[in-house]
């Protein structure tokens, strides 16, 4: 791993959605750990160093709404900045995510790469410069 090298999770269900977003943002030089679903994301966050995570709203096992909840309810990962998607097909997931508390920002599913590369960069820091 690089030093100052920010580390993104990428936690969804859909396989689709990993391949894109790590693409996109292992191109744009960053490195990224996978969930595929809301429980791998908790363990995966506490685990491991993670400047930034993305998560789906929908996800077995935990939500990604309620993953953000247990986030931001831990001390060791309370100051992670979280966004969550939500797919456009289902307004009542996006209204979820967007009252969530603990997210700062919300993504349109499917992922637009340049977009979802954008909101990392204005998000993501190593946490060691925080």
């Amino acid at each position: 791993m690089e030093i100052g090298k920010p580390t993104v999770m990428i936690a969804d269900d859909d396989p689709a959605a990993l391949d894109v977003a790590t693409r996109a943002l292992t191109e744009a030089g960053y490195r990224v750990v996978l969930a595929s679903d809301g429980r791998r994301a908790l363990q995966e966050a506490l685990s491991q160093k993670v400047d930034l995570i993305v998560m789906d709203v929908s996800m077995p096992h935990i939500g990604g709404v309620e993953a953000c909840h247990c986030l931001k309810a831990m001390p060791k990962t309370s100051k992670i900045p979280v966004v969550l998607m939500a797919s456009k097909k289902d307004p009542a997931s996006r209204a979820i995510a967007e009252r969530t508390q603990g997210s700062v920002r919300i993504l349109r599913k499917p992922l637009d790469p340049g977009e979802l590369v954008s909101v990392v960069r204005g998000l993501a820091r190593p946490r060691s410069l925080l």
